[in-house]
């Protein structure tokens, strides 16, 4: 008995020997190392100026940025940017000039008008930055004047506004943006006529604008009779049998009507809806008009008196 019980240990000890040593594993690995990440060019379309063909490019990185080989498109016409032209400053502009010969500067031009798609890849064919200014977009085309611009309200932003005085190679922060509005300020039924007022600080000329009087009996305001000084007013008589001078539709004051101004391109620019079917409906008398209580802005109220080509300023509330 007392062998087999020394036996015993032996045997676990000669198993125990067998047993094959196997590796250690660090119960807390350190992470591997990943791939060294990309840096992504903060390079951004920053200002349009259709009327010039300028298009501004703004880099919002720390280090300046080389642009070699890199793919400007406009509406799937492609300009590649040449070696001279390729090298953006940190916070810095570059300035191209379309509708050039393509060997600095892209051959398309862009239309204040018509709209466009641009889009900027780098020379990987990865998209750095895209604007699309056409139909398809919300809110439709973004009319851009010629004198005007339109760019990001700040420099790299995501707002875009109009500028009155573009600031092409400069920062957008220094570009006054546009005061007040176009916009349908009274409206007198009794003496046919509506005023329109020009909020924004230049003279604007609406030739080519539409007005529709419950949504049909278009008319558009002839050459030569649509100049708006700015902060000015300007009256049509309708009802008028010299469609050079006026609408030949009428408004009443009690049955109600819709007024609507379009721009030359059908976009809706400003809308007095008194429709008698409307929650709010104002009656008028013939000596009453309806008016915004401030030019250009707010809400439509009725005054008893009337300052039809003139501030609302000035009339009687009722």
């Amino acid at each position: 008995m007392k062998k087999l019980l020394f036996a015993i240990p032996v045997l676990a000890l000669a198993l125990a020997g067998c047993v094959k040593d196997e590796p250690y594993v660090n119960p807390n690995p350190e992470p591997e190392p990943g791939p060294t990440p990309t840096v992504t060019a903060q390079v951004v379309f920053n200002e349009f100026d259709c009327g010039n063909k300028k298009i501004e490019l703004y880099n919002a990185g720390d280090t300046e940025i080389d642009m070699t080989g890199w793919i400007m498109s406009k509406d799937g016409s492609e300009w590649e940017i040449p070696a001279s032209r390729g090298k953006i400053a940190a916070k810095g502009f570059a300035v191209f000039t379309g509708k050039s010969d393509g060997t600095t500067d892209p051959t398309f031009g862009l239309s204040g008008t018509k709209g466009f798609i641009i889009i900027l890849k780098d020379k990987d064919g990865k998209e750095i930055d895209k604007v699309d200014n056409t139909s398809e977009r919300e809110g439709g085309i973004v009319a851009i004047e010629d004198g005007k611009s339109w760019g990001r309200k700040t420099d790299g932003g995501s707002e875009w506004v109009i500028f009155d005085a573009p600031t092409i190679g400069a920062s957008n922060g220094a570009a006054p943006q546009p005061e007040g509005k176009l916009a349908l300020n009274e409206v007198s039924c009794g003496e046919k006529k509506f005023e329109i007022y020009n909020g924004t600080s230049k003279e604007i000329d609406i030739a080519g604008y539409v007005f529709k009087k419950d949504d049909s009996g278009d008319w558009a305001v002839p050459e030569g009779k649509g100049k708006i000084p700015s902060k000015g007013f300007l009256v049509f008589t309708a009802k008028n049998p010299d469609i050079n001078e006026g609408p030949s539709f009428g408004l009443s004051g009690t049955k109600g009507f819709k007024l609507t101004m379009l721009d030359k391109d059908g976009k809706v620019i400003d809308e007095l809806d008194n429709s008698a079917s409307v929650e709010g409906f104002k009656t008028l008398e013939d000596t009453e008009t309806i008016g915004r209580k401030t030019d250009g802005d707010g809400e439509w109220i009725v005054f008893s008196a009337g300052t039809i080509g003139s501030s609302n300023s000035k009339g009687t509330a009722k």
